[in-house]
């Protein structure tokens, strides 16, 4: 919350970061505007994401596992956010980056329920949902020019991603090498 009379910014608390993180996930526009501009919930952000990944690799057999989940889930959410922010066509630069991944470090909440195979799927599904509306948001683009920038985002991302987890770091999956 930004105090009137003061220069310095104060960041709200955790529970409040969550309340955010919910109505993100709830579509909501004016909440993803006041996150975009919330340097400080990038760091709110960066810990959600880092739980979601960690959270992916607890079905496994490896600790290893569990940890490289929740820093790949944080290199995953820069690129991410870079791919969407050279394909909407950035015009004011680092604000619009960040802002952009500050939302959608937020709405990693949602990943928590990659626990749960069906309705992490579903939650996947609705994930691109709330990028292409954070993109529409933060880049003030079109729907179509904000799809087509997340999909293309989210391919590139997806094909990263497996070519890491199905090359390099396939014992992480129990993956027999060929």
């Amino acid at each position: 919350m930004q105090d009137d009379n003061a220069d310095q910014f104060e960041p709200a608390g955790t529970f409040q970061y969550f309340r955010r993180a919910i109505e993100i996930i709830k579509l909501k526009q004016p909440t993803m505007v006041e996150v975009a501009r919330d340097p400080n919930a990038l760091r709110f952000g960066i810990a959600v994401t880092a739980m979601g990944g960690a959270l992916a690799f607890i079905p496994g057999k490896s600790l290893a596992g569990v940890f490289v989940g929740a820093l790949f889930s944080i290199l995953a959410l820069f690129l991410f956010a870079g791919f969407v922010h050279l394909f909407c066509g950035y015009s004011k630069g680092k604000e619009e980056y960040l802002g952009f991944a500050r939302i959608v470090g937020l709405s990693g909440v949602l990943d928590w329920t990659v626990i749960i195979p069906l309705v992490g799927l579903v939650a996947t599904i609705w994930s691109v949902v709330i990028s292409i509306v954070a993109a529409q948001v933060v880049y003030q683009s079109t729907g179509a020019r904000a799809t087509l920038a997340v999909l293309i985002s989210a391919v590139v991302l997806w094909m990263i991603a497996l070519s890491t987890f199905f090359g390099p770091l396939s014992f992480l999956l129990d993956i027999p090498n060929q």
